[in-house]
């Protein structure tokens, strides 16, 4: 949380320097950015930090109850939201839901007849140190058009 602290104080500096209509700019270019990296990263089955989620969980046989890759198509899901003053990318509705309880590794009942099962923390959003490389680069290359 230190580095988007941080970040969010670096671009509030440069925020204050630029007009509306460029900052709005700026924030569609981020997000965006930000929206496309998240997907890939997804996609490849990584938390921020590089490593793998964790895989699903075996049945009595040795079966991995579903088939196919976590998440397979919930990066397409990826919400992004902008104006001249934030940026936020994240998830709606259903698919919101069930992101949260996997970002959070939250004890929740799959249906109402099933037992309470404890998810383990796959984090699908959230900054990396490329990923906030990547955004003052992004930055630094706005300033000098």
């Amino acid at each position: 949380m230190d580095a988007i602290v941080g970040l969010n104080h670096w671009l509030d500096q440069i925020a204050l320097r630029l007009e509306p209509g460029q900052r709005r700019e700026l924030m569609r270019r981020l997000v965006q950015g930000l929206r496309v990296r998240h997907r890939d990263r997804i996609k490849q089955q990584r938390d921020p930090d590089g490593y793998r989620f964790i895989p699903r969980k075996r049945n009595q046989i040795g079966r991995i109850k579903r088939q196919g890759a976590l998440f397979q198509n919930i990066g397409k899901q990826l919400k992004t939201e902008y104006s001249s003053d934030h940026a936020a990318v994240g998830f709606g509705g259903r698919t919101a839901v069930v992101a949260r309880v996997h970002q959070e590794g939250k004890n929740i009942k799959p249906n109402r007849y099933a037992k309470p099962t404890q998810y383990p923390i796959r984090e699908l959003v959230g900054f990396s140190k490329d990923d906030e490389n990547w955004i003052q680069s992004e930055v630094q290359k706005f300033l000098l058009i």
